[in-house]
């Protein structure tokens, strides 16, 4: 018996798959954002390349300075120290790593922009 013939006689098997696929994707979209609010909330430790004073960020915080700065984001500019306003704030560790991935993510997605703002061809 075929897949559509079973689905036909018995419809209630049909609606427990899709139940059973929907809590299935539910559970993943909730466990994902669990996961992301906490790598945002993690806090990170910023040094001033000039004084050498450090302070503490939020990831979320400092992806938010860099993601209002233009693409490319320059990985030689660091983050805005609150006490001289010049950007010399650098986080201890991966930076550079942090500035690619922030560089990728906003190229593809001016990449996607623009390949869905071209005119189709019929």
């Amino acid at each position: 018996m075929s897949l559509r013939a079973t689905l036909e006689k018995y419809p209630m098997v049909g609606w427990g798959l899709a139940a059973v696929l929907l809590i299935g994707a539910a559970f993943l979209l909730v466990r994902s954002r669990g996961v992301e609010q906490q790598e945002l909330a993690e806090t990170i430790t910023i040094r001033c390349a000039e004084t050498g004073k450090e302070w503490k960020m939020t990831r979320g915080a400092v992806e938010k300075q860099l993601m209002m700065r233009p693409y490319p984001i320059n990985p030689d500019e660091g983050l805005t120290n609150p006490d001289t306003g010049k950007p010399t704030g650098f986080p201890v560790d991966h930076w550079k790593e942090m500035v690619h991935v922030l560089n990728e993510d906003r190229k593809v997605a001016m990449e996607d922009a623009a390949s869905s703002a071209a005119p189709k061809k019929p």
